[in-house]
């Protein structure tokens, strides 16, 4: 995967790769076309290598991959994707990438001997992780 390498079995972050995909996004959200935000990113690339990368959810990382590009720029990149290709009747084919939430739930406090009270107790201990 661009942007990163692997060293003792583990993905780690290449720094000179990631530069060049934190160009790239900040370069496609200032309204260059894809080339050319990888051209000036110091790539050349063909514009469906680009697309892949900013459309690409590993890139905010996860649990295998470090975090290159934050969530609100991946977002943005890829709503402004979304925007372009419906300004030229591409609406149908590119959908949003989804943007995984992160849950927390809090340790019960109470017991209901009713399971549905229970229930309904535990579900509202679930919060979004911001």
């Amino acid at each position: 995967m661009y942007g990163y390498k692997i060293v003792d079995g583990k993905v780690i972050v290449d720094e000179q790769e990631a530069a060049v995909v934190i160009n790239i996004f900040n370069g496609y959200l200032s309204g260059m076309s894809l080339r050319d935000a990888a051209v000036n990113a110091g790539r050349s690339m063909v514009h469906s290598m680009v697309k892949r990368i900013i459309s690409n959810f590993c890139y905010v990382g996860d649990d295998f991959y470090p975090a290159i590009v934050s969530r609100q720029t991946f977002a943005r990149a890829n709503a402004e994707l979304i925007r372009r290709s419906e300004k030229h009747g591409g609406k149908k084919r590119l959908q949003m990438p989804p943007v995984y939430t992160e849950f927390d739930i809090s340790e019960p406090e109470m017991h209901f001997d009713d399971p549905i009270k229970q229930a309904e107790y535990i579900y509202s201990l679930i919060g979004v992780r911001k």
